[in-house]
């Protein structure tokens, strides 16, 4: 599928900001990047997030298929872990150039910052 109007092209920057944008998103998703956690796991690395709000935007991303939530059976016990989907693993890419852009700029804000 390819853009085809300026306003095509804006609602898609717009989809792809709403799945990496915001609070937590972009954090829980670089966090399954790099493995498969799970809820409480995530949780602890995130701070302050509460249990309610990593629960929603868990099932946002799983609806979006970034995410999988996947059962992990043990012969005592059974838990989940969250991991990416074979389509959420194609933002990790993005992720690394949008972390690449975020440190150049730093760098630009601050070196304008110091000049008198």
């Amino acid at each position: 599928m390819e853009v085809k109007t300026k306003q095509q092209g804006i609602k898609v920057v717009a989809d792809v900001l709403d799945i990496i944008g915001g609070k937590w998103r972009g954090p829980i998703l670089s966090y399954i990047c790099d493995k498969p956690r799970r809820f409480n796991e995530l949780k602890s690395i995130l701070g302050r997030i509460t249990s309610a709000t990593l629960s929603k935007e868990l099932r946002y991303l799983e609806e979006l298929r970034m995410i999988e939530r996947v059962e992990i059976r043990t012969e005592t016990s059974s838990a989940y872990e969250y991991r990416m989907s074979q389509h959420g693993k194609s933002i990790k890419t993005l992720i690394q150039h949008v972390v690449e852009w975020g440190l150049q700029h730093r760098r630009v804000v601050l070196e304008e910052e110091i000049i008198p």
